[in-house]
């Protein structure tokens, strides 16, 4: 039977329309006329930040997020607690009654540990480990252990000593002062080896609990200290760098699966861009927030960084190598 001949049979011409059919339909399905669309998406954005940089740099996240999805994708911010605590957003994300949140204390070891004392020796450091595969591998744990997704981080400052009692000039001046602490236990420990008495206390309450004199002070950020003007209500601010202060962009599950890879990509792509330029921004600013405190009758003070490094010394020891891993905290120090 001739080549002709088989190919009018039924068989031949099925194997004939499929030999010419795979290639277009292959062709066809990476088209961008047949590629996935990206439905619809509303979801809200939620942060404990008052305005300020940090909140307009999430406010250019959504604005690029929507541009670059050509309106597929709209998020709404509420800012300064509106919908919780970081606490409460971590578990709105977890719900998905919130969609994206931008937190410290995740309530995951992982990510928690990030506030332990004198972890990063400077910001380039601090940089490398969480963008490099350090980072990418805690990414992995913490969506395996909380089915939350982790997309990013902002290194917004660090962390320093704000105190209405007296100022804290060394370890020796934490004893017997109750300092405010996060709900994040390698702070509480590292509180407690200063010999300070901390007092656990979410962050929407701190104005109020450094004015009615329920604690002596607390250890944060400067930026949220001046966005929230507590130079109000404490009048010793102690320049001691002693945490880098590291926030996570956590994403719903649900949500993260009805995008797109290309929508996916847009995300990480534009909180990338995002957190490059409002970590530079909140850097430069340090200088001029010492400024603002003091000309709001705060008193500044540069106490020598040694004591307290000799004072936490060891609560790494405490936590690293049950929560990373053995090594990692070796690791992460021999990062050059």
């Amino acid at each position: 039977m001739s080549y002709v001949q088989r190919a009018l049979t039924g068989a031949g011409v099925l194997r004939a329309l499929g030999r010419w059919l795979l290639p277009v339909a292959t062709a066809l399905a990476f088209s961008p006329a047949f590629a996935q669309q990206q439905q619809e998406l509303k979801f809200r954005f939620a942060t404990v930040q008052a305005p300020g940089l940090y909140l307009d740099g999430i406010n250019k996240f959504v604005k690029l997020m929507n541009e670059r999805t050509k309106g597929k994708v709209t998020i709404e911010v509420f800012c300064c607690n509106q919908l919780g605590g970081e606490r409460q957003i971590m578990d709105g994300v977890k719900l998905g009654t919130i969609g994206m949140g931008s937190i410290g204390a995740t309530g995951s070891p992982i990510y928690d540990l990030l506030f332990m004392p004198f972890l990063f020796r400077d910001l380039e450091h601090a940089q490398k480990t969480v963008n490099g595969a350090v980072g990418a591998k805690w990414q992995e744990d913490f969506y395996k252990q909380t089915g939350v997704r982790q997309i990013g981080y902002l290194i917004n400052g660090s962390r320093i000593f704000l105190t209405n009692k007296r100022m804290m000039n060394s370890p020796d001046d934490a004893k017997g002062m109750k300092i405010r602490a996060p709900e994040i236990p390698v702070i509480v420990a590292s509180l407690r080896a200063l010999g300070a008495s901390p007092a656990v206390i979410a962050a929407p309450e701190i104005y109020t609990s450094l004015k009615q004199g329920t604690v002596d002070g607390w250890e944060g950020p400067l930026a949220y200290m001046a966005d929230n003007k507590h130079w109000e209500v404490a009048k010793n601010l102690a320049m001691v760098e002693w945490i880098f202060n590291i926030t996570n962009t956590i994403i719903n599950d649900d949500i993260w699966n009805k995008m797109t890879p290309e929508t996916q990509k847009i995300a990480r792509d534009a909180w990338r861009e995002d957190e490059a330029e409002i970590t530079e921004k909140e850097w430069a600013k340090q200088s001029e927030l010492v400024v603002l405190f003091q000309k709001n009758g705060v008193t500044v003070a540069k106490p020598a960084v040694k004591p307290f490094q000799e004072a936490t010394k060891d609560v790494w020891k405490q936590f690293a190598p049950k929560v990373w891993g053995e090594g990692v905290y070796e690791r992460i120090q021999a990062t050059k």
